[in-house]
């Protein structure tokens, strides 16, 4: 039943839309030998295996002092200004210090870096854990996807309120850069609601403002585009070691350190500064692969975790794996599902895909293609299965962080059109549904203006709540055991 297809991955015709055990052959049609439940026929079995990358030699230790001391994004705020007036930044600026860091450092919210300019300016630049650090029961965790960050409000008017600078200064000339470079961004990463990240479109227009070969920057885009936000759940760096394709769609292939520095080259416009940074890159991605998830803080009823362990098995471990609590005994298949088998929604496949295909092409072609290169539709368009170690801490979920508990996740018959988080306190934890408390609302165009980026509006672009279907033949009760289950991995 098994045919490798043009690009060399397995896949497989016969599937069940739920992937329970309970359809399809028992059997081993060659050797009538009886099947395991996750060898039967389920949507992993359309699903194509992305090939692990090779290995890369990093020290895990010098590359979190990279992470959170080097600068690679290359351009900030005089230090001076920043300090004056981080309080208006919001989301940007509102996080706690990190008094282990080095000097000024240990002064500056955790995800800003003091840096100094080539002109001898002492700046604040923006990093990594901008996006990739959140809180989980009132403790900062660096490498959980902030679910709390509001990208609502336009970063560029945000900056109109820093006093401006002689453009003969070399300070002025570096905040007049990066107000410059947000003026791009600005109409491209506002999102709808909290919680939801705009990270694709910033490496988009970025892509669009830059020559592919030499890294110049143009104020004028290069290749005219007018993309959609696309909003994206951010995912937990802890995942990165077991991941063959990176984002969502999968689309980043071989080594990682290509798309994971572009991610952050705002304003990186040489190709020296980026070989520069290639050098420290391969110790920040062994800092990322050496992260592990956190352990479920409160207690376990360990017989009924056992129950859903053995659903998990039949209904979820296909396409996420297997895990054990010794890392040598888990398996990860590394799929990439078709589209049209997970069902969830599509623009930000489709966009990669079609609308935004001369970005593909201009990443390829450039020096970061020299590195890794984006496939966005070979064998196919679909979205990757991801681990799911450390899940239960991962809420909001699908892609689009759509989805405020993982217990919807399991039942997409009752996932709201319309939902509000009751709070941001991270403490605020739903223990049996694993995830935000949330309550019903109307859409947003039924609220004031004020209160719209509180409402996950699912009928916005973007913004769809539905597929994953997979857990929806599930009784209540196995719900039950199955989240039990996730709780200890």
């Amino acid at each position: 039943m098994s045919s490798t297809d043009a690009s060399g991955g397995e896949t497989m015709g016969a599937s069940t839309s739920s992937g329970s055990s309970t359809t399809g052959d028992t059997n081993d049609p060659t050797t009538g030998a009886p099947l395991e439940c996750w060898e039967q026929p389920g949507p992993w079995h359309l699903g194509w295996a992305i090939p692990e990358p090779a290995p890369i030699d990093g020290d895990p230790v010098e590359g979190e002092w990279a992470l959170l001391h080097e600068d690679y994004v290359s351009c900030g705020v005089p230090l001076s200004i920043f300090n004056l007036g981080k309080a208006f930044l919001g989301t940007y600026a509102d996080g706690e210090s990190l008094p282990w860091r080095d000097g000024e450092n240990a002064n500056l919210p955790y995800n800003w870096t003091a840096v100094t300019s080539e002109g001898g300016t002492e700046l604040a630049a923006m990093n990594c854990l901008t996006c990739h650090a959140g809180k989980f029961n009132g403790e900062l965790i660096i490498g959980l996807g902030r679910h709390d960050a509001d990208y609502t409000e336009s970063f560029t008017s945000l900056l109109s309120l820093f006093p401006e600078l002689p453009e003969f200064t070399d300070a002025g000339k570096e905040i007049n850069k990066f107000i410059s470079r947000y003026d791009a961004l600005g109409p491209y990463i506002q999102t709808e609601t909290i919680g939801t990240n705009p990270a694709d479109n910033v490496a988009v227009i970025l892509a669009s403002h830059r020559d592919p070969q030499t890294l110049a920057w143009s104020d004028e885009q290069l290749i005219p585009v007018d993309p959609p936000v696309v909003p994206v759940d951010t995912p937990p760096w802890w995942r990165v070691k077991k991941k063959g394709g990176h984002f969502y769609n999968g689309m980043s292939r071989g080594d990682h350190r290509g798309t994971m520095m572009f991610a952050s080259s705002l304003c990186v416009d040489t190709t020296e500064k980026a070989e520069e940074m290639l050098g420290y890159f391969n110790h920040i991605r062994a800092f990322l692969e050496s992260i592990e998830a956190p352990a479920y803080p409160w207690a376990i009823n360990e017989e009924l975790a056992a129950e859903g362990e053995e659903i998990f098995e039949c209904a979820c471990a296909g396409c996420h794996g297997t895990y054990d609590d010794d890392p040598e005994l888990e398996t990860f298949p590394n799929l990439l599902i078709p589209l049209e088998v997970i069902g969830t929604d599509s623009l930000l496949g489709d966009a990669a895909a079609d609308d935004l295909g001369t970005l593909v092409e201009w990443f390829n072609s450039s020096w970061y293609g020299d590195v890794t290169q984006l496939t966005v539709d070979e064998p196919f368009i679909g979205y990757t299965a991801p681990p799911l170690d450390g899940v239960w801490a991962t809420a909001p979920y699908l892609h689009n962080a759509s989805v405020p508990t993982l217990e919807l996740v399991l039942d997409s018959t009752k996932r709201p059109d319309f939902w509000r988080r009751v709070d941001y306190d991270s403490t605020n934890y739903d223990r049996d549904a694993l995830g935000w408390p949330w309550e019903a609302t109307g859409g947003q165009d039924t609220v004031p203006p004020s209160e719209r980026r509180h409402i996950y509006d699912t009928t916005n672009l973007g913004y769809d709540n539905g597929g994953h279907t997979f857990g929806d033949h599930l009784t209540a009760s196995e719900r039950e055991a199955l989240l039990e289950y996730l709780k200890t991995i």
